[in-house]
């Protein structure tokens, strides 16, 4: 595959994230703008995937969307976006007609939460962590007026939350929700089913392509690599690992993307402390080495990195811009919003 920047300029939310490591500073470079009407379009078809007994994927309905289903009832791990909801609706019904007890919301963003309302008027429990609670899951990054610029419904908000961790008792497994702090939100879940040994991580893993870290609503490289880490810890190779975007995948492709992770890392915080500017350090291309493995952003990164550029030149124009995004990006202040 032909090196360019486009594997680098994907990246640039990493790149802003790294000023928790080494000084903040801002990545403005834009990913190709995409519309945002067409991120929020039905899916067309959806795509199901069974990993073990009791446990499938769905993808195709904006971030990927995990079916537990058993004797107990179902559980869905996510519930991809609005305008998709009847498609996923029809999906999760043709793999059990059982009703879908609880719902939980791996991190906020619209891609991944965006279903909870129509699930939640049919009956289901919403679980997440607190804040979405107290701040509705909002993406600040998102395009104004797309789908992921607004505010939940109150009635998408969780019922249960946590700061910490949960766990659920069903269908023969022990299901472990744990927060993972300053990731790719502030007030991500990682959740594992410890019988089945699947672990869901949601937007902190992107399968197969450069991750979004929302810098904005907390999210950090640090923390994305240390959740990483800990997963690991937990895993082998007999592990389902299940992104948030992209392929099904397994310990061993997790640790490729961690590797990758601290390696892009680790550059871009030598050019830092080497006083490179953000642009020189994209002309560097600080990520060709795994640009043929990664270099492929996905349409909702593209999209907000755009909407993110935009933004940042209304704020120049109203006297904004770099101090106060710096201040977004300082060390200790994790939002989610």
């Amino acid at each position: 595959m032909k090196s360019d920047s486009r594997g680098s300029r994907s990246f640039a939310p990493a790149l802003m994230a790294l000023g928790t490591l080494a000084m903040p500073f801002l990545a403005h470079a834009q990913a190709p703008a995409l519309s945002p009407a067409k991120e929020t379009e039905p899916a067309t078809e959806l795509r199901v995937q069974n990993v073990r007994t009791g446990l499938n994927v769905i993808s195709g309905a904006g971030g990927n969307v995990v079916v537990w289903s058993g004797t107990d009832g179902v559980v869905l791990v996510d519930t991809g976006l609005a305008a998709s909801s009847a498609a996923l609706l029809e999906a999760v019904t043709r793999i059990s007609a059982a009703p879908v007890r609880f719902v939980i919301n791996t991190h906020g963003h619209a891609d991944h939460a965006g279903g909870n309302e129509a699930f939640a008027r049919k009956g289901a429990v919403i679980i997440g962590h607190e804040s979405l609670r107290e701040h509705g899951g909002r993406d600040p990054a998102a395009p104004v007026g797309s789908g992921e610029s607004s505010a939940p419904a109150p009635a998408a908000r969780p019922m249960i939350t946590t700061t910490n961790a949960l766990a659920l008792h069903l269908n023969g497994d022990r299901l472990d929700m744990v927060h993972v702090a300053d990731a790719h939100t502030s007030a991500d879940i990682v959740v594992r089913w410890n019988d089945a040994d699947v672990v869901a991580l949601g937007d902190v893993y992107w399968s197969g392509q450069y991750p979004y870290i929302d810098v904005e609503s907390g999210g950090s490289l640090a923390g994305t690599v240390a959740a990483i880490e800990a997963v690991l810890a937990r895993s082998n190779a007999r592990t389902v690992v299940i992104p948030g975007h992209g392929p099904v995948s397994s310990r061993a492709e997790l640790a490729a993307y961690r590797d990758m992770l601290v390696a892009v890392g680790r550059k871009v915080r030598e050019s830092v402390e080497q006083g490179m500017g953000v642009e020189d350090i994209l002309a560097a291309k600080p990520t060709a080495e795994f640009d043929a493995r990664f270099g492929r952003p996905g349409p909702r990164s593209a999209t907000i990195e755009a909407g993110r550029g935009r933004r940042r030149g209304a704020q120049r124009s109203r006297g904004g811009g770099d101090d106060a995004d710096r201040s977004r990006s300082q060390p200790g202040r994790a939002r989610a919003r």
